[in-house]
């Protein structure tokens, strides 16, 4: 194949992906530190009453174990499939729904079986950006060789690459696009907020056991882990980015790690690009996708990356403040036509001042004041039965504060005690605690 018809092989799959108007669906992933309930350290994967007695203990429950040289990595089921971070953060993936309700539902019933385990050895569920105690060195890294290589990989790559892999939690949106017109708006769009969500909802007060009271702790990293992978493609700004930019963005990526005739291939020099052929199948082709980490990424869906895990009930309005904004037409339109203005230089400027801390005066007070809109205007978006969803960031943004501000300013009480509102408990999952 020349670089012409492995550009049309990804733009074939992009458009393969579009669903028809009206019949987007929404995703989740989410992702939980499981912690020791009195020193906060992380859980490691080998010890008695760790994760891989967790997961074993899930499929009691009749979850279906996946295997990796015979230790248990993951579990599925029909509705949802559970996969574990390099450090052993715990993610839940949540197949696409119709609606806010099958998520919430599909979530607490997970949340349920976790927690009937994890209260018998006084573990903790805690929904952070980043581990609240454990130093990353101190966390051993899960057996699955996608994650050997990638630890090898990125060794020299960006300062935080390894804290990247063992310390953040996060919560992705995955969201379906129409066409390509509707692919390109709400991949700016998504784009576009993302120094907002960095900014306003950074839920990361710790950084290697210490008080992290400067800019988004999220950025900072991930802006320092692999400049081939992350951040943002160039051009997102520049008009209109759609399926063959993101292709040919996609083929000159280093490819890293990738799967051919079902093994896993580690490659340091090529791109993807010199990998790509007529025989890679789709399954291979979703593989090469996951291993980039933009901020909004596709796949066969547009996955919006950037932000920080959040406790129960914050994650569901999460999900809604990005149902509100991109699913609905006439706020998708006049976000797409705020962005359509902004340089590469203009985003970069603000993104630089969220990562360091810098967003004070005016400055902060733009951010927050444009967050505010954007929940009045994702009220707006969404049905009327699922605007109860919101109302948790609506109390949050309504005492001007980010979840970072509400744990540090609880410190006076202790570590434990600051961070009970991002616990996960039988109270919050029933509805008792917000």
């Amino acid at each position: 194949m020349n670089y012409s018809e492995k550009v049309d092989l990804l733009v074939d799959y992009f458009r393969g992906s579009e669903v028809a108007s009206g019949d987007g669906k929404l995703g989740l992933e989410l992702e939980h530190m499981v912690l020791d309930g009195e020193t906060l350290e992380t859980l490691s994967y080998r010890e008695e009453g760790g994760i891989e007695d967790l997961l074993r203990a899930l499929t009691e429950r009749g979850w279906e174990p996946v295997l990796e040289g015979g230790h248990v990595v993951g579990l599925n089921s029909e509705e949802a499939n559970v996969t574990l971070e390099p450090g052993g953060q715990l993610e839940l993936s949540i197949a696409p729904r119709d609606s806010l309700d099958e998520l919430a539902s599909l979530y607490r019933e997970f949340l349920q079986e976790v927690l009937s385990v994890l209260e018998k050895n006084g573990s903790k569920l805690i929904a952070l950006g980043y581990q609240p105690e454990s130093g990353v060195e101190d966390i051993e890294i899960i057996p699955k060789q996608r994650y050997d290589y990638m630890y090898d990989y990125l060794g020299d790559k960006g300062e935080y690459a390894y804290n990247m892999m063992k310390g953040t939690g996060a919560i992705h949106v995955n969201v379906d696009y129409f066409n390509e017109n509707d692919y390109i708006k709400k991949n700016a769009v998504a784009n576009y907020l993302a120094p907002v969500v960095y900014a306003v909802l950074d839920n990361s007060p710790f950084f290697e056991g210490e008080v992290y009271d400067s800019g988004s702790l999220r950025a900072r990293i991930w802006d320092n882990c692999d400049p081939d992978r992350c951040g943002y493609p160039e051009g997102v700004f520049a008009g209109r980015f759609g399926y063959q930019d993101y292709a040919e963005y996609i083929l000159n990526v280093p490819v890293m790690v990738y799967r051919e005739d079902g093994e896993l291939v580690y490659e340091k020099e090529d791109k993807v690009k010199d990998v790509l052929d007529a025989n890679t199948t789709e399954e291979e082709l979703e593989y090469i996708l996951s291993t980039v980490f933009p901020d909004v990424r596709t796949k066969g869906h547009l996955e919006v990356r950037m932000g920080d895990s959040l406790p129960y009930p914050y994650s569901l309005g999460y999900a809604a403040f990005w149902k509100g904004l991109l699913y609905n037409r006439k706020n998708l339109d006049f976000l797409y036509r705020r962005c359509s203005g902004i340089s590469s230089a203009e985003y970069s400027e603000t993104r630089e001042k969220v990562r360091a801390g810098k967003p004070d005066g005016a400055d902060r007070e733009e951010i927050f004041s444009f967050y505010g809109e954007l929940l009045k205007s994702a009220e707006s978006g969404l049905e009327d039965d699922e605007v109860k969803y919101l109302e948790p960031l609506q109390e949050l943004a309504a005492g001007g504060d980010t979840p970072k501000a509400r744990t540090i300013s609880g410190l006076d009480r202790g570590k434990q005690e600051a961070l009970s509102w991002c616990e996960i408990d039988a109270a919050a999952v029933d509805g008792v605690k917000t």
